[in-house]
């Protein structure tokens, strides 16, 4: 790894950029380890882009309008709108820092603060249906590691985590007793600590898998879910576990995140808690995500609902009347007559 260069020794725009962006990491010590994992991939391509497209490796002074618009376009044209975009955000994120410091800013300000961010189709992942969860639920089973992977599935299914969060589960972080779990902010994406509450189902679908077929090590920190070798699970070992679904349940479209939007649908429509609730389950800091993850409930389960008559009718009906006149009928015993109720 590069050795992170002291800030004071960066004042001049032909530092190199690779130098720079160890720097900057530090700096921003607040983002997860997902996200700062994100911003480096996204800074080096930028790098590797200088080399290949400018002729020479990427310094601070091109960190500049002209050149990173160039890069977003090529990036558009070459991966997808998404790439451009998070390569917008890192980029903008490093020229804050060098302009917060009075490395490389204009008048004060940042020297991107014009570039616009690229447009990207707001394309929201659709949740599965009844039958196709409870579809997962069933294919998950099959094969040698089958009942650990229902228990992942019944995990992002019950808890709505992410598969950072997942992985870094650890035992001692996992309460069944409690029906409680820990999400540590180090794997959290809004760095942020969290309780959540266990569904039963989950809570049974743990204590067998932890109990009857998990390996590895059983001290707290060890990780919950564990591969053949009772090794910690890497994101690439849930990727092939969703492949694998993919090809057994013929959902196309199947992947690990699609089950925290299925989680977020059903938890509203379950009633399992208020908007707030959902919220601090799933780790938001605002509100607009619980809106963009909730999907609206099925036409014939609406229409099963009550009419938005219903609440008038009550209070016409129960309008003028006494307080005695609205308890309900005392109920009298068959055999004694005596009241009941």
């Amino acid at each position: 790894m590069v050795r992170p260069r002291r800030w004071q020794d960066m004042r001049g725009l032909d530092t190199p950029l690779e130098e720079v962006i160890e720097s900057f990491l530090i700096h921003r010590a607040d983002l997860s380890e997902v996200t700062q994992g994100n911003y480096r991939r996204a800074l080096r391509r930028f790098e590797e882009w200088c080399v290949s497209e400018l002729g020479h490796a990427a310094t601070v002074a091109d960190i500049e309008p002209g050149t990173v618009e160039s890069f977003l376009r090529y990036r558009r044209i070459a991966s997808s709108a998404e790439s451009a975009r998070v390569a917008w955000v890192a980029l903008r994120s490093l020229a804050d820092a060098l302009s917060e410091l009075r490395i490389h800013h204009e008048d004060g300000e940042s020297v991107l603060k014009r570039v616009r961010q690229p447009k990207v189709k707001d394309e929201q992942r659709r949740n599965l249906t009844d039958a196709e969860m409870f579809r997962v639920i069933e294919r998950a089973t099959d094969g040698e590691t089958g009942q650990r992977d229902r228990a992942i599935v019944m995990t992002l299914l019950g808890t709505g985590l992410r598969r950072a969060e997942l992985i870094g589960l650890r035992l001692g972080d996992v309460d069944i007793t409690e029906r409680a779990m820990r999400i540590r902010a180090t794997t959290s994406k809004s760095v942020h600590p969290r309780e959540i509450a266990i569904p039963i189902e989950v809570a049974k679908e743990l204590d067998r898998y932890v109990h009857d077929f998990r390996l590895g090590d059983t001290e707290d920190d060890s990780p919950l879910f564990t591969s053949r070798r009772g090794r910690e699970l890497t994101a690439q070992s849930i990727k092939r576990l969703f492949d694998r679904l993919k090809l057994r349940t013929g959902i196309r479209d199947l992947c690990a995140h699609m089950l925290r939007h299925t989680w977020a649908t059903n938890y509203n429509r379950s009633h399992s808690g208020t908007a707030l609730d959902l919220q601090v389950e799933g780790g938001w800091t605002t509100s607009r995500m619980v809106q963009r993850y909730c999907k609206a409930r099925p036409l014939a389960e609406r229409r099963r609902a009550p009419s938005p008559f219903t609440a008038s009718r009550l209070a016409m009906a129960t309008a003028g009347k006494r307080p005695a006149e609205m308890r309900p009928p005392q109920q009298r015993s068959v055999v004694g007559g005596r009241r009941t109720a």
